[in-house]
């Protein structure tokens, strides 16, 4: 609700040549804005469906224990290889 309005700040912008001046309003930068990422977002999402095959797709999460989280931080490698591991096996019963 604050974006591009005197809460943010802001800075004036003048021409040079025709002394026309304008204050401009900054911006929120939250990417979930409408007013400042909107557009950003809109393109990464047409950038993102034109690289989508044309087959039907299936969305799934798989996600570790609250209680894995430090050592996760530790050994990011070995816990995210066995969990790619373990990902794959589930899925690949499944496709079956």
């Amino acid at each position: 609700m604050r974006c591009r309005t005197s809460d943010l700040g802001g800075h004036v912008d003048a021409c040079t040549d025709c002394g026309t001046i304008r204050i401009s309003y900054n911006s929120c930068r939250n990417r979930h804005c409408p007013k400042c990422q909107g557009k950003n977002r809109e393109k990464w999402l047409a950038d993102r469906e034109a690289e989508l095959l044309p087959v039907p797709y299936f969305h799934v999460v798989f996600t570790l224990p609250d209680t894995l989280n430090p050592l996760a931080m530790y050994q990011p490698k070995a816990v995210y290889d066995s969990l790619f591991e373990a990902a794959w096996q589930t899925v690949a019963c499944f496709a079956k």
